[in-house]
């Protein structure tokens, strides 16, 4: 329940603390007594017990006594294999009647329960939710039994997965500072783990590596859910990595490790997938294909994921109007939908809307150099277009002191924005951009339109109040811009550029 995956079939936790309470509950009794202790201690049962041993454990509560406890009557229900009502209805009944570790423990179900259908604006609302009610936990002493860190770690994955990147980063670093029972420590090594993935996709290699080292310094436990905290971090490692032998190790990672962690796994296939590689191409079919949760919602990085990557394809190939149509599809908050966006105004020829994309993005980058370097790139290329040299160049000397130390990016980058990226991080004078000379105007656009929908000069000037020779003017501009040498190869440019 780290992550939205089936639980593994790995050894039984060691038999101490409240395991062997519940085993002899089971064993010699009063049995009746499972259930309190249970919700009491839910987190280290779950995830203590292989789920065999732990729906034998239910198994042996009287019916009554489960069927007081709503989260018991889930959790055993839900081991039988036996059809569960969503976690919503509990939720939606008085939490007040629960005891703290459960109430925590039933919002954070509803969290992922949400997040596994993709309806990131609900499963927001509870982390919302949980925030507020989560139980006080400290540096020194956790009376949460672990609620605490369970909570943090659940509302950083959820703000990831909804592309709210730099507050799930900072969810991490609250679950870092918990101190979970002993049990439950892997809490705390998974909050590094997904920070350092954060970092390899987004953000800085550096930080991966020492979030990674943070990592190891956690004590192990005997939980079933170390395996999934290990595929986090060797995911985190190849991705910063980005060597050929990487790359094939990313290729055959076993998917049901990698879990809700599927949309960064699709984005961190894009170097390869615009690079035309086969074998990145059939596994992004494959994922396309597969029923992941959450992918056809069009919210954050579940619904968004393959959306982006295909649109930054086909726009590489110079489909820009394929690019944007694709693109339609991905949630247009989220901080690589703009930025693949703002790529295609450049290549299309609208610095302008380019330029109002890169600034709505400044907050979204904050301290994720990746990201920030391709906002800033985009920038430069759009302030160059418009003319406007010193905020162009002060942009360029930006990216440049963003990209010290960065060898790659693993971002879908295409067209113009992909050409200055590489430049920088070579350290070479960034290339002219195609878009610098197109540069079209709004009433450029406007007349483009028209003679796509087949209007004649003279219908363009009554219908825009203006004289047919500013007409002919502007259209020969076009003709300039487009490079073309008649009305129809303009026209077919512009539908390849995506202006029409």
């Amino acid at each position: 329940m780290t992550e939205g995956v089936g639980r593994s079939s790995a050894p039984p936790a060691h038999r101490t603390g409240v395991l062997n309470v519940l085993r002899a509950l089971r064993d010699d009794g009063p049995q009746d007594r499972i259930p309190a202790v249970l919700e009491e201690h839910y987190l280290e049962a779950w995830f203590g017990f292989a789920p065999h041993e732990l729906r034998s454990v239910l198994n042996a509560a009287p019916d009554p006594e489960v069927h007081r406890r709503p989260l018991v009557a889930y959790t055993r229900s839900l081991l039988r294999g036996e059809a569960v009502p969503p976690m919503a209805d509990a939720r939606q009944s008085d939490l007040k009647a629960l005891s703290s570790a459960a109430r925590g423990t039933v919002i954070a179900i509803g969290v992922l329960e949400a997040r596994l259908g993709g309806e990131f604006d609900s499963a927001m609302q509870l982390v919302n939710r949980a925030a507020a009610d989560a139980p006080v936990s400290n540096a020194l002493v956790d009376g949460s039994l672990g609620i605490a860190s369970f909570t943090f770690l659940q509302a950083g994955i959820t703000r990831m997965l909804a592309g709210d990147l730099g507050r799930a980063l900072a969810d991490f670093e609250r679950v870092k500072w918990t101190v979970p029972p002993a049990d439950l420590a892997f809490l705390v090594r998974d909050a590094h783990a997904k920070a350092a993935l954060v970092h390899a996709m987004f953000g800085d290699p550096e930080l991966v590596h020492r979030e990674l080292a943070e990592a190891q310094r956690v004590p192990r436990t005997q939980s079933w859910a170390e395996v999934l905290v290990d595929a986090t971090a060797k995911l985190a490692t190849l991705i910063a990595d980005g060597s050929e032998a990487a790359f094939t190790q990313l290729l055959s990672l076993p998917r049901q490790e990698i879990g809700e962690m599927w949309p960064l796994f699709v984005l961190s296939l894009a170097p390869a997938v615009l690079a035309g590689r086969s074998g990145a191409e059939r596994l992004l079919v494959a994922l396309e294909n597969a029923p992941l949760p959450g992918s056809t919602t069009g919210q954050g990085m579940t619904g968004s994921a393959s959306a982006v990557v295909r649109a930054a394809q086909a726009a590489s190939a110079g489909r820009l109007s394929e690019a944007r149509a694709v693109l339609a599809s991905a949630d247009p908050e989220l901080v690589v939908t703009r930025l693949v966006q703002a790529g295609l105004a450049l290549d299309g020829g609208m610095p302008s809307q380019a330029l109002a994309l890169a600034l709505r993005t400044a907050e979204q980058t904050g301290g994720l150099r990746q990201l920030e370097l391709w906002r800033l790139g985009v920038l430069h290329l759009a302030h160059r277009a418009l003319g406007e040299d010193a905020a162009a160049d002060a942009a360029l000397e930006q990216a440049r002191r963003c990209a010290e130390g960065l060898s790659r990016v693993n971002l879908p980058i295409s067209g113009a924005s992909r050409a200055l990226v590489e430049a920088v991080l070579r350290d070479e004078t960034s290339p002219a951009p195609a878009a610098a000379t197109l540069s079209l105007t709004p009433r450029e656009l406007e007349v483009l339109a028209h003679l796509a929908a087949g209007v004649s000069r003279r219908g363009i000037a009554e219908r825009l109040f203006v004289s047919v020779n500013t007409i002919k003017s502007q259209v020969s501009s076009l003709y300039r811009k487009l490079d073309a040498a008649d009305r129809d190869e303009m026209l077919a440019e512009a539908y390849r550029r995506g202006l029409i």
